[in-house]
This record gives structure tokens, sequence and C-alpha cells, in this order.
């Protein structure tokens, strides 16, 4: 009786021989010669692999465009490789392919909310539409900054720095993102009683404060006198454009304050506790309050608080000679007499006793970069402002640029002027460092070139016009303009304006 590994054996050879029938069919063929079935399968699985595998990246490679590319008047279209613009436009009810000379040149000529979509230069190529003539605003933006970034608060900046002539003077103005801000910030910030010492075309000389006002210095026979004593003997003005001053607060021109019945006895109450010689009219007191030192000037009728700028000017004017007192306020204690209503409120002066900090000498180390800035602007376009000094420009200028914008940053403002902030001229300034002019009402002139237009299109309803402002073709329609005022706007180079009726203007004629 055979075993079971004798069963086994005679299965194995059976299904052999079989299978060698199949795949090996002739006479002299044996079961141990019989192909493997896998033999045959890989391979042609491998094949497969290779070819699916060839034809996908034939697939991925080959230039393929979105549906609806050449759409009339829909798509703002961007070539692949060099990031050239087209846009498609119906004149004469036929579509046509116009090459456009930048971004803000495309979307001026589509409505609102034009997609960008990228197409390979072949598709262009094949495709059967007809060329028209290029397009486009010459120097307008290649790159506009997002709604976002142009409707944020931005920091704006004009300086002033020495150059090498004796009158010459650079301007440099800046337009700063939140990120950028601290450019003119910091440690060069003015503080307390710091100044600048400037002197404008006219020769007239000014100190500037940290607030940003300009006190000018008399022409008479005071004037050296004063400068003397609020600046010393050993520093020059610098000097300014009168675009720059323009932009500073006006506070009233520095004199010696006159004090009437100087030397004589006052009348005022509350002084008993003074010393006879503190009595006198025009006398400067000073007066400590714990951590706090204020100064007081006796009148005719009272003990007035006064602040330490005018205070200065009291015990060093000619006037002051006949107290003797050597230019020095009498110490008393702030207990020892009663204050009345303050002295020389109607003079607008700096509060703290003045100090220069920037140098007009090109030396190292000197502040001889001075910056006003404008950290707001009020509805009644009132500024607020600060100072800075630096013994550089808060940021490198381009080559013969003479403003920077962030990069990547830029604003939509209103150039306001009068007292009001709602009002003025539209403009989009830009990473260029250039200011565009913005057809903020409906554009009159579109389709006055007879680009991208028919006869259909010009017939266009009212209601439709008012959407089709080049604020809103910007994608810039839910923006509301930041007042800056025209003093300010001025110093930046202006571009050209963006409008659609200067988008469709061929340029190729």
């Amino acid at each position: 009786m055979a075993s079971r590994r004798d069963e086994l054996n005679a299965y194995t050879f059976a299904k052999r021989r079989l299978v060698g029938q199949f795949l090996q069919p002739n006479p002299t063929g044996t079961e141990e010669g019989a192909p493997k079935p896998l033999r045959g399968v890989l391979p042609g699985m491998i094949i497969a692999v290779v070819i699916l595998a060839v034809f996908g990246a034939i697939g991925m490679f080959k230039p393929k465009a979105p549906k609806d590319w050449d759409a009339a008047e829909k798509n703002i279209i961007r070539v692949s490789d060099s990031s050239t613009f087209y846009v498609v436009l119906r004149t004469n009810k036929k579509p046509q392919l116009h090459e456009v000379l930048n971004l803000a040149s495309a979307r001026l000529l589509l409505r609102p909310g034009a997609d960008i979509i990228d197409v390979d230069e072949d598709i262009l190529d094949a495709s059967k539409l007809p060329r028209g003539a290029t397009l486009g605003i010459q120097n307008a933006p290649d790159r506009l900054p997002s709604a976002e970034e142009v409707g944020k608060k931005k920091r704006w900046a004009v300086c002033q720095r020495s150059t090498d002539g004796a009158r010459a003077v650079q301007k440099a103005a800046y337009v700063l993102s939140a990120a950028d801000s601290g450019r003119v910030g910091g440690k060069d910030k003015l503080t307390g009683g710091e100044v600048l010492f400037v002197q404008g075309p006219d020769d007239k000389l000014y100190i500037v404060d940290r607030q940003g006002t300009k006190y000018a210095f008399p022409d008479g026979p005071d004037q050296q006198g004063l400068v003397q004593l609020i600046i010393g003997n050993d520093t020059r003005p610098q000097r300014v454009t009168t675009e720059w001053l323009a932009t500073l607060h006006t506070g009233d021109p520095i004199e010696f304050p006159q004090v009437e019945g100087l030397g004589g006895p006052t009348q005022a109450a509350g002084v008993d506790n003074l010393e006879n010689n503190e009595r006198r009219v025009g006398m400067v007191l000073s007066a400590s309050s714990g951590a706090t030192t204020r100064q007081f000037v006796v009148l005719t009728d009272r003990v007035a608080p006064v602040s330490d700028f005018t205070a200065y000017l009291l015990l060093n004017s000619p006037q002051a000679v006949a107290l003797d007192t050597k230019g020095k306020a009498a110490e008393v204690s702030s207990g020892s007499f009663t204050a009345g209503e303050p002295y020389g409120t109607e003079y607008n002066w700096p509060e703290d006793k003045a100090s220069a900090v920037n140098e007009a000498a090109l030396e190292e180390g000197n502040r001889n970069v001075i910056c006003n800035v404008l950290d707001e602007v009020t509805g009644s376009n009132a500024t607020k402002l600060f100072t800075w000094a630096g013994t550089d420009l808060p940021a490198p200028l381009a080559i013969g640029s003479p403003s920077y914008v962030s990069p990547g940053s830029g604003q939509l403002y209103r150039q306001s002027s009068g007292a009001s902030a709602s009002t003025g001229s539209t403009f989009l300034v830009t990473d260029k460092g250039l200011r565009y002019a913005v057809q903020s009402n409906q554009d009159s002139q579109e389709g006055f070139c007879g680009v991208g237009t028919d006869d259909a299109a010009r017939q266009k309803n009212k209601a439709e016009a008012e959407e089709n402002t080049s604020q809103k073709r910007l994608n810039y329609d839910t923006v509301q303009p930041k007042p800056i005022p025209g003093e300010w706007s001025d110093f930046l180079p202006t571009g050209p304006r963006l409008s659609t009726a200067d988008a469709c203007q061929p340029q190729n004629l």
C-alpha cells in the first residue's frame, strides 16, 4: 500500500506535467523544462508600469491651460515662464488677445475681482485668438499690495540730511509698515526738552521740539542772545527745505518775556513766608514737591506757575539784570507761598528747557539726519507728530530714489487739505516708492481709446458705471483711504494716473 509521501509525490508530478503541457506543448518537452508562470507575468507588469509612467510624465509636462482661459473680459493671464500679463478683450464684438504692460493695467482693463491664471506660453502661441495691440500704463506697478495691507495704518516720515554743499540738503520720504516702524523710533526719538536746531532756505532760524512744532528766532537784535542762551555757541544750524518746514506745526516766535513792575514789591496774597528779596516782581522761584521741581514767577498780583522754558527766558532776559539773580532761580519751599493762575499761557512755546541734539557737521557719530514723523491724522486734518534724529537714514534708499516704502507694503490714502480729512484726491503708494493717482469716481473716459469695448458696452447704465471705479477694479473697493495731508504726500514722487482710460491706450503704435 502506497504511503502518504508517495501519494504527494505522485500528485506533484501529475500537476507539473499538466502545467508543462499547457506552457510548453511540444513532443520533446518535459515538465522540468516548463517555464515558471511568473517569468511571463512579471516582465509584462514591469513594462506596463513603465508605459504608464511615461504617459503620466507626458501628461504632467505637456502644456495645458485652465478651462475657459481664453474667455473674453474674464481672466488676467500670466505666462508661466516670463510673468508677462495678457487679457482677452472684445473689440467690435471680436475677442482679441492683448499683452499688458503690468498687473495694475491688467486689473484696470477688467471687471473687479478678475482671477489671475497661469498659462504656458506654448498654449498662447497655439491659440487661434487674434493678437491685439499691447495695452497698459507705462511705469504702473507690476506688483499690487493686498487690500488688507493698503488699508492698514502706516507710519510716514520725512527726513533731511546734511550734505557736502553749503546749502544742499538730501530729502527722503518713508512709508513704513507696523513691522518697520521702529526705524524712526527707539533711542533716536526726541524726548523731554530735546530739540532740533535748523535753518530754512531764507536763513531764518528755528528750534523744533519733540512734538514736531517749530519756533522761530526773531530777526532783530535779540536773535544772537536768544540763540546763544538756548542753543549755545558751538552748534551750527542744520539746513532744511521749505517743504520740510511745512510739515511741522507752528508755534510762537521766541522772545524775552516782559514783566510789568519788575523789581517792585508784589501785592500778591499768601507770600508772607517768602524772604523780602523773593517777593520782588520778576523773581523766579524754584519749589520742589516730591520728585518734581516746578518754576514760578512773582508778579504784581500773584505767584504764577511757569514752564521751565519760559522760566529760563525770564531768568536770562536783559530785563532780569536789574534783579541781580545771575540767571538762577531762588529755591523755596512749596509751602511758603500760594500759587495763582499760570503765567505765559498766551505763548505757544516748549514746556521744557531746550537742548539741541542735532549737528550739521558731516562727522561720524553726529546726528545730522533729522525726521518729522506723522503718527496720526484726526478728522479735522490735524496731525500728531514726533521728531527723530539719527546718525544715518532710517533705511537705505535705492539709487536715484528719494523715497522708501516697506517691501510688500503700500497704502491707499486720501491727500487731505484744509480743515477736513474726508475730501481730497485718492492715491496708491506701493513699494516702488511712487504715488499713483487713483480714479475714484466714474471713469468717464472708459472706452475712449476704442480698445476693449463695443457699442453695447458703451451704453451701460449709470448703476453699472458706478461699480466701475479704478479703486474697485484694483480690488480695493472695501478699503477706506487713510487721510494724509498734502504737505506729506508731496514728498513722494508721482507716478502715472491709474485709470481704465489710460490702461487701454495702445503702446505699440
